[in-house]
């Protein structure tokens, strides 16, 4: 069976400002060139991964609005399809500098389940007047449940590492007592003893939490692939929301033709470069791109080459994709181009 298979790939073209520099690490993908090469691009309309993620399962997405990630992540990590408005409140550290104050998230911070549980429930004993209930079905994905929307717009948590916070706190007519909410969740966080005993082994503080994702959980879901294969959180609450298969991330693309025997279409999103990527770190980047040439696009060149694939998609979240087809094969007159003219 000839298959088509969408591999979402963010920060794979990220245009780095360091590029043009002689010693920059660039990556060596010649199966992905030639893939891209003979691609047909086609804009999209939006860009990032969350909301590359809810276009391909068909969800509007509206740049005055959050994408509701906290509702949908919640059904990942086990939680029952409920109402209410979801509010991801997620454990950071908060870094002050000699001019800014800078964010830390949670991949540095080592959270365990029994610091989570703390926090939280000092936090819930705090702010119980104020109607505010925090849970914690991860020990790094909090989130909120509120009555309605409390009037915010929000900078997702990965758009917010590194940068001068005071730049990306939460804006819209609720802003103010959110943003108070922020500082008072510092001070309290700050006196608690899980910080104190983390101090003494010498590890960042869990001194804040950051607001982003709000919203219900959607509606209309419909699922872009008969399987769906992913470890994000994000990627595999829309696939339950959508009533689709979903399984972990295959080894490689080979891994991924075996276990997809029966499928005709398949969703397969790989997120581990975009990690690099927020952390601005070239040489991590260039060694994952290596990786994913010899796991995915090199094997997806083969699998076009003996007709087992029909359609290949390529998503890297900056606003375009690229399809190729085994017809476009063919066409040798399209050559090959450098990674950076799509940056």
């Amino acid at each position: 069976m000839a298959k088509t298979l969408q591999l979402v790939t963010p920060g794979l073209l990220d245009p780095w400002p360091e590029r043009s520099r002689p010693d920059f690490p660039q990556p060596q993908a010649r199966a992905l060139e030639r893939l891209l090469g003979q691609a047909a691009g086609q804009l999209m309309g939006v860009t990032g991964s969350e909301a590359t993620l809810f276009e391909l399962f068909g969800l509007p997405v509206n740049p005055a609005e959050d994408l509701p990630v906290a509702a949908v992540t919640r059904l990942a990590d086990g939680g029952a399809a409920e109402s209410g408005w979801w509010l991801r409140a997620d454990p950071v550290h908060f870094q002050a500098g000699l001019r800014q104050v800078s964010l830390r998230d949670a991949r540095e911070l080592a959270v365990s389940l029994s610091e989570a549980q703390i926090l939280i429930g000092e936090f819930n004993q705090t702010f119980a007047a104020d109607g505010l209930v925090l849970e914690a079905r991860h020990p790094t994905r909090w989130r909120l449940r509120l009555p309605a929307d409390p009037g915010l717009r929000t900078v997702p948590l990965l758009e917010a590492v590194g940068r001068d916070i005071s730049l990306a706190l939460p804006t819209g007519p609720g802003a103010r007592r959110w943003r108070m909410l922020l500082t008072e969740v510092q001070m309290l966080f700050h006196a608690s003893p899980v910080n104190q005993e983390r101090e003494s082994r010498g590890l960042p503080a869990i001194n804040g939490v950051w607001f982003w994702g709000g919203g219900p959980l959607p509606t209309g879901v419909v699922s872009p692939a008969e399987g769906v294969y992913a470890d994000d959180p994000l990627t595999r609450g829309l696939a339950r929301l959508a009533g689709a298969a979903v399984s972990p991330l295959p080894l490689n693309a080979w891994d991924w033709f075996e276990a997809a025997a029966t499928e005709a279409t398949s969703l397969v999103v790989l997120e581990a470069i975009l990690y690099h990527v927020i952390d601005r770190d070239p040489q991590a980047w260039s060694r994952q791109i290596g990786q994913l040439e010899q796991d995915w696009f090199s094997p997806c060149r083969a699998l076009l080459r003996r007709r087992e694939l029909e359609t290949l998609w390529v998503y890297p979240s900056n606003g375009w994709c690229y399809v190729v087809t085994r017809r476009d094969r063919l066409r040798f007159w399209r050559r090959p181009r450098p990674l950076p003219v799509y940056g």
